[in-house]
């Protein structure tokens, strides 16, 4: 018997082991990947994504440029030097139509999922602008790790999706867990090993392989065992080396498979332990048999034995939830104090259940997160409102925020309770400690309510009451305004009263006075048409000034060109005197050169030379005299242009002046007319003005009426305003 419960014992130990293994390598991989690895390749895959050439590439929709961008990726600095290893890289549009692969090609990329699909094309745009990283698995069983950003910052034009090798991100986990980890493709192929260490790898076969088992674990791993017929009796010398082998599935974290992962240990020191504990049991066992056996057998038959076996039956019903168990009856020993035991525990479980049932089926949603931050419990109404479970749920899963999560995460700040603002709406949100009995913070109780509806309705109220007391003082102000106005009106009737009677004297003395200006209307007249016959004539004469001063400047014009004509011929004058010189001058020279014989032609080249020269100094003068005149003509042209000038303005004036004279004229005319109608309609003013005294003294009296009602509705006005005042106290909205 004690050798079938120290088997049992350590198989049920190295399943256990493995079992927890499972868990644990999902914890660890999960952290490394989604967490650590996602936060490593975030800031450089981001840098892709803003770079200047891919984003005109998507902005011109240029799918070949597009391609040579993505193959520009692998030989970025962060690959070659290894910082990661980059396996493909995909462009999407905004819908996530894929547009462009590289040339490495994967073949598939994680919007083949389409639940993923789904779930990007429906991100809002503040979603949409934050990177999404998923862990999947290719056709061919390759675990991967994607990033999706928006290409071009906060202006999306499309989508990139980097995929990556994480693998040797879990670098050294085979040491941090205590064993050899490897992942496998779906044909049983190594991806990725990490050994325990020199002496694990040298131990990797284990001399007793360990048997498969198809039991399951928490995260789901399939764990492969050590049976008990490998266990078998191990002296303690024995050099035997025994290893625990398991099969871990991998989670996406969506509820997928991500990766096939084998973990085995080397457990021959826990042999070797619970060898030493069954042979110590076994002599502890030999003694107490051979010195109680014939005195404790029946004991232990009739009365231990039984008790045991009936607590034994009552434990598993109550570990099963039945809290009605009947307990077997016994004495006031030992046994009777293990049933006392047993009786507080069926009630402290009896009260657990309750109490779990009531926070499971409370409508407030419930959740539990453990002193290092992982969610370990959500009730019914929470899981329902996540659309999740513990296992699919975590971080920030009410979205409020890293403040708030800094503030949940400090057990100085807990209890507390606020009201926040979500994208779905208003919760209230309590969070209070869960200690145990040695005040030990054990986790933090996250409980909320959607109170959209009564903040929303908070709010509507508020800013109903805010209108109402508006328009109260509104109501307010206006009818003191439309008292004032009565008592204005009032005012100004009783003056209109006086005012139109004074309106019927002044109406009669303007009869009589419009007579004498009709009179005088008419001499205006007379006066307006000579000076209108005075002014066409000035304009007659200020025509003929204009062409005879238009005439004189075309004379002065013809001058100039015959003074500038005259001084080409000067010009040409000047250079015959020259050339008259230098010929005078050669016959001197030659006159010289043939001695007495040109004495007589040397007398004539001197004259010549004497002409040549006062006809020079002529034309020097006649030249000077010229410019003078031309000078004399240019200002002559400038002054008969300028009075030109003038005599345009004096015309356009005069042109001025008789048409205003003529328009005075015919206003004049009107003036007539019109002052001979005001006479005429003069006589029926004293009717009007009658007729407006009595409807101004109808005034005063609706004036006295509008003046009464003013007061009331500022009173019933003054009474809302009041009324409100004490509501919106009443409802602390104020």
């Amino acid at each position: 018997m004690l050798l079938w419960t120290g088997d049992t014992y350590r198989n049920f130990a190295v399943e256990t082991l493995n079992d927890s293994v499972s868990g644990t390598v999902n914890f660890f991989v999960g952290s490394r990947v989604a967490t650590d690895y996602a936060d490593k390749i975030t800031p450089i895959a981001n840098e892709w994504s803003r770079l200047g050439s891919l984003v005109k590439s998507y902005q011109e929709n240029d799918q070949t440029r597009m391609q040579a961008e993505l193959n520009i990726l692998s030989n970025a600095r962060e690959v070659v030097q290894g910082e990661l290893q980059l396996i493909d890289a995909v462009a999407y549009d905004q819908e996530f139509n894929q547009l462009a692969t590289s040339e490495a090609d994967l073949g598939a990329n994680v919007t083949d999922d389409p639940d993923v699909k789904a779930f990007l094309a429906g991100r809002s745009k503040g979603e949409a602008r934050k990177p999404a990283s998923f862990m999947w698995q290719t056709p061919d069983g390759r675990p991967v790790f994607s990033l999706i950003l928006p290409v071009g910052g906060f202006r999306a034009v499309g989508y990139l999706e980097v995929i990556t090798d994480p693998l040797p991100q879990l670098e050294g986990i085979g040491k941090v867990l205590g064993g050899n980890f490897q992942i496998l493709d779906n044909s049983g192929g190594v991806l990725f090993e990490s050994l325990e260490g020199n002496e694990a790898a040298e131990a990797a076969a284990p001399e007793t392989p360990p048997a498969p088992n198809e039991g399951g674990g928490e995260d789901g791993g399939e764990a492969a065992t050590a049976t008990p017929e490998d266990t078998a009796d191990v002296p303690a010398e024995n050099t035997t080396t025994h290893r625990a082998a398991v099969d871990v599935t991998i989670g996406d974290g969506r509820g997928g498979i991500w990766a096939q992962a084998r973990f085995d240990r080397d457990i021959t020191d826990f042999y070797a332990q619970t060898n030493d504990l069954r042979i110590l049991s076994i002599e502890i066992l030999i003694g107490v048999l051979l010195a109680a056996w014939v005195t404790g057998w029946v004991l232990l038959r009739t009365t231990v034995f039984r008790n045991l076996r009936s607590f034994a039956r009552a434990m598993t019903s109550i570990s099963e939830g039945d809290t009605n168990v009947n307990l077997p009856t016994v004495g006031g020993d030992e046994i009777g104090d293990m049933k006392k035991a047993l009786i507080a525990l069926r009630e402290s479980v009896r009260q657990a259940l309750i109490l779990q049932n009531m926070v499971e089926n409370t409508p407030t949603m419930t959740a539990l997160i453990t002193s290092d931050g992982t969610l370990s419990y959500l009730n019914a109404s929470a899981q329902e409102y996540l659309g999740g479970t513990t296992s699919t749920v975590s971080g920030d899963f009410l979205k409020l925020g890293a403040d708030f999560q800094a503030k949940l995460s400090n057990p100085d700040n807990l209890p507390f309770s606020e009201v926040i603002k979500t994208d779905r709406g208003y919760l209230d949100v309590l969070a209070a400690p869960v200690r145990d009995k040695d005040n030990t913070l054990l986790g933090t109780m996250l409980a909320w309510n959607d109170v959209s509806q009564r903040e929303e309705s908070k709010i509507a109220v508020t800013d109903m009451m805010a209108e109402v007391a508006r328009v109260a003082q509104s109501v307010t102000e206006q009818s003191e305004g439309l008292l004032s106005l009565a008592n204005e009106l009032t005012s100004q009737s009783e003056n209109t009263v006086q005012q139109s009677g004074n309106a019927l004297d002044v109406s009669r003395d303007a009869a009589s006075n419009t007579q004498n200006v009709a009179t005088a209307v008419e001499e205006l007249s007379s006066s307006i048409a000579e000076i209108n016959r005075q002014a066409t004539e000035a304009s007659t004469v200020t025509g003929r000034a204009r062409e005879e001063a238009e005439e004189s400047q075309r004379n002065i014009g013809s001058l100039e060109k015959a003074s500038s004509e005259i001084g080409s011929i000067i010009d040409l004058i000047n250079d015959i005197a020259h050339r008259t010189k230098l010929l005078s001058l050669n016959a001197t020279i030659e006159a010289e050169r043939a001695g007495e014989l040109g004495k007589g032609f040397a007398v004539v080249a001197n004259e010549v030379k004497s002409l040549a020269d006062q006809t020079a100094n002529a034309t020097g003068q006649i030249g000077d005299l010229t410019a003078a005149i031309q000078q004399e003509v240019q200002k002559a042209a400038h002054s008969i242009s300028t009075v030109g000038e003038v005599i345009h303005q004096v015309n356009d004036i005069q042109s001025t002046i008789t048409h205003s004279v003529d328009e005075q004229r015919r206003a004049t005319s009107e003036i007539s007319e019109n002052v001979q109608r005001i006479a005429a309609g003069a006589g029926s003013m004293d009717e009007m003005i009658t007729f407006v005294n009595d409807g101004a003294q109808g005034t005063g009296r609706n004036a006295h009426d509008l003046n009464t009602a003013s007061h009331k509705l500022s009173e019933v006005a003054h009474n809302l305003s009041e009324k409100m005042r004490e509501f919106s106290e009443r409802m602390k909205l104020t």
